[in-house]
């Protein structure tokens, strides 16, 4: 097995020209790097690929010196210029690292080296586990691979960059790590003379021979040295080389949607099945319906294309008509979708996913959220006795059923005596859950509660982290004699898989499942241990029954048969993994780009990787609909169906996300404008409307 390493060093650079050659305690970075590098057990022979400009002769001297071969190739053809310093190699494997990583690590190297082997793989980097720091990132790549991408590469960006086109038409695993990810936020690499600082403290403390994770702690226990670099967006010149290579849709024509709208309120009360897909919820200017989707996009009634962000208000965890899926579906459809009796397609599902969920013994199916979160709460009145349901009084929504909406503004049709059986507590706030079982002893039957949402961890006012307050809520929820219900219905598939529960080890008495588990295909569940789930069956004669949740089109087999094949494709391809640094990817981009407008007292981009969220304030940096909506408008019409919240699936590719920054860019100068103007000069018609609310 050939190996060949080969960093890539020039003397220009835009933000620090000739950064390599500078020096600490005598030696150059570039000297620094090499050294380090040459310590790989794995790696039979390094290059140095740098350019024909001027100057470019005294990077080669180093090498020279160090008894490292060099090559001068393109300045702007990158990847030209890689492939031809290693082409006479005729290596098995290429790795590929950059001499502005002065700290590089050569155990991480050869670790980074065997997986990629041991894989059998085409292209594997340790950025997809995005634990690192930045300045530690090692590509490793088969040579033909480099060869194909050498070959077949037209687009600008794709020869500005060596492993873009590779990486896209590479298979992609994305292992599991003990590393903390509190370590991705440091810098070890240099890009700004700020960045040089901080490598130069590093250096004159610790020397220049420390394994990546002693200058990461020290990092991280002396933090006036972190914070010299760590407003510097990681691989920000990637992105501005990107940008120059997108165009964006201009979207103006809505002339079918709004047809639409002038008709489809005559038809359906609201215009739609789901309150949050209403016109009021969307700018005017925007799609009435949607046609089709494929994968990552959506194509509305007037045909225009947009990349999708809320993903079928976050069921579609894999991707629009998602093939995998839909083969199954179709086959199953042959079989018939219903009988007179269970098909035997229950059994499979309901072994498939109780083996994703310790601890939980039963399962029951339903086609949506609110028949399985009614459900648990019938099953815990029934345990308990009691009446009395709590939930948090600031989560948006649990179920379309009484006990819930009977809560909300929006409780007309409600009884009041309905209304009254429900109580309400801070979320995430142990005491304010402690003072509720207080107010109430011995009458509350259970707590229903989201285990984590977008904010936890996020900035948000939780005195505990989201695992320590899951485990003491639950130990509440048991020392009141009330039982605890986890509605992952959101986080489900989302946080990590299945969900929050499995995240932090703990054991809640009943969850509640649904988007995501069949990728956008109508299947919910119900899952608990067999004390409580038990009381909802029909095998303990002699004793009440309880009618649990009886619904014709719970079991269909197409439905099954989409969580089946959804459920394969997470165990086998680490969906979570890929959605997770698609979040991040984007938080990352957007931050800087609120940022660098000065806009991050009036938009917050809310850093959770599972689901971003944005928050759009106005001139008194309090939060309005009005300046959401024209956000959402600008963003309409570069091409992105926007409302606020990315929900990442496997579908979406680093291209989707810059693709989506880009008009994020773009829409900002609008909304700065806005911020002196006012809103109202550049959003056509009015702002979006809260779903609950009392007056229309």
């Amino acid at each position: 097995m050939k190996i060949i390493g080969v960093t890539q060093a020039r003397i220009g650079s835009s933000r620090l020209p000739r950064k390599v050659l500078l020096t600490i305690n005598d030696k150059t970075l570039l000297e620094y790097h090499l050294e380090r590098a040459m310590q790989s057990k794995l790696v039979n022979k390094w290059i140095v690929a740098t350019t024909d400009e001027p100057e470019s002769d005294l990077i080669c001297e180093i090498a020279n010196k160090l008894q490292i071969s060099s090559f001068k190739g393109s300045l702007n053809d990158v990847l030209d210029r890689f492939y031809q310093s290693v082409k006479n190699e005729n290596p098995d494997y290429v790795v590929r690292v950059t001499s502005d990583c002065p700290l590089l690590d050569a155990t991480l190297v050869d670790e980074v080296i065997q997986f990629c082997i041991d894989n059998r793989l085409d292209y594997y980097s340790n950025v997809f586990q995005e634990v690192y720091p930045d300045g530690l990132d090692v590509e490793v790549f088969s040579f033909k691979a480099l060869e194909e991408a050498w070959n077949k590469a037209t687009n600008t960006v794709d020869r500005e960059h060596v492993t873009p086109y590779i990486r896209r038409n590479s298979e992609v695993i994305i292992p599991k790590s003990n590393i903390d990810k509190k370590y991705s936020e440091l810098r070890i690499t240099v890009d700004e003379i700020s960045d040089f600082e901080v490598i130069q403290h590093l250096i004159q403390q610790l020397g220049a021979n420390q394994p990546w994770k002693i200058y990461a702690d020290y990092l991280l226990q002396n933090k006036e040295i972190q914070n010299i670099n760590h407003s510097i967006l990681r691989n920000e010149g990637y992105m501005k080389s990107k940008f120059n290579e997108i165009e964006l849709r201009n979207i103006t024509n809505f002339k079918a949607s709004d047809e639409y709208r002038s008709k489809i309120h005559d038809l359906i009360p609201g215009g739609a099945h789901t309150y949050s897909k209403g016109d009021d919820q969307f700018p005017i200017l925007s799609p009435a319906a949607i046609v089709r989707g494929k994968g990552a996009y959506v194509w509305d009634v007037d045909d225009n294309q947009y990349l999708d962000c809320s993903m079928g208000l976050t069921s579609v965890s894999l991707g629009h008509a998602y093939e995998p899926v839909l083969k199954a579906v179709r086959e199953e459809l042959e079989n018939g979708v219903n009988f007179q009796r269970p098909a035997a397609l229950e059994k499979e599902m309901a072994e498939t996913f109780l083996a994703l969920v310790p601890g939980h013994d039963m399962i029951k199916f339903s086609k949506n959220g609110s028949i399985v979160t009614t459900a648990a709460v019938k099953l815990a009145r029934a345990k308990t006795g009691r009446k009395l349901v709590a939930f948090p009084g600031d989560h948006p929504f649990y179920s379309y059923d009484d006990w819930f909406i009977g809560s909300t503004p929006c409780n007309k049709g409600i009884p009041e005596e309905i209304s009254n059986l429900s109580v309400t507590f801070k979320g995430c706030d142990l005491e304010s859950l402690r003072a509720l079982f207080l107010k109430y002893p011995d009458q509350i039957a259970c707590v229903i509660t989201e285990p984590e949402k977008n904010s936890c961890g996020n900035g948000c006012s939780c005195a505990l982290n989201v695992g320590d307050f899951l485990k003491q809520a639950i130990e509440l929820c048991h020392e009141n004699g009330a039982l605890f219900i986890a509605d992952e219905m959101v986080s489900g598939f989302k946080t990590e898989f299945p969900g929050t529960i499995t995240k932090y080890g703990i054991q809640p008495d009943m969850a509640t499942w649904g988007k995501g588990i069949a990728n956008g295909f109508s299947f919910c569940a119900l899952t608990g241990t067999k004390e409580v789930m038990e009381l909802g069956g029909i095998n303990r004669e002699g004793e009440e029954k309880v009618f649990l949740i009886s619904t014709t089109h719970g079991g269909e087999t197409h439905g099954l048969a989409a969580a089946i094949a959804t459920i394969k494709e997470y165990k086998e391809k680490n969906v979570i993994a890929h959605n997770h640094h698609i979040g991040k990817k984007l938080i990352e981009l957007c931050q800087q780009l609120v940022n660098e407008n000065n806009l991050a007292e009036y938009i917050n981009v809310i850093p959770s990787e599972w689901m971003p969220v944005f928050v759009f304030k106005d001139q008194s940096k309090v939060a309005c609909q009005g300046y959401r909506t024209l956000f959402l408008q600008e963003m309409i019409k570069r091409g992105v169906l926007f409302q606020g919240v990315f929900v990442p699936c496997f579908s979406h590719t680093e291209d989707d996300v810059y693709y989506f920054a880009k008009a994020f860019s773009e829409s900002l100068q609008v909304y700065k404008n806005a911020l002196e103007d006012g809103y109202s000069n550049y959003l056509v018609g009015s702002p979006a409307k809260a779903v609950f609310r009392k007056i229309l």
